[in-house]
């Protein structure tokens, strides 16, 4: 009984889809006012915003997070749904931290 057990959860981890599996059927452009922030899309490091000027990252269909950083400037996020086979596009304006809240 517990070989039929370890066999099924063998067949089922082999099955499960793995991130080379996931269909990157859509394209998102991404553009920032503060070229040196990093750019993460799903979690995922995709560049920095200088880097993505003109072009697109190849993505998965549906809504997807994404979020920019940047030493000196407040993280924004948004929340975009990419088209099947189709293209998004986020502009995506950071705001400054003031002084005060650096911690001097």
């Amino acid at each position: 009984m517990m070989r039929y057990i370890v066999a099924a959860a063998l067949f089922g981890a082999a099955c499960a889809p793995t991130k080379s599996a996931v269909r990157t059927d859509g394209r998102l452009a991404i553009a920032c006012n503060v070229p040196d922030a990093r750019v993460y899309v799903d979690d995922v490091f995709r560049g920095r915003a200088a880097e993505l000027v003109g072009a697109a990252v190849l993505v998965p269909s549906g809504s997807r997070r994404v979020e920019v950083r940047a030493d000196g400037w407040f993280t924004a996020y948004r929340d975009v749904v990419v088209p099947h086979d189709g293209r998004a596009a986020v502009d995506v304006a950071l705001r400054p931290v003031p002084e005060t809240e650096h911690g001097e």
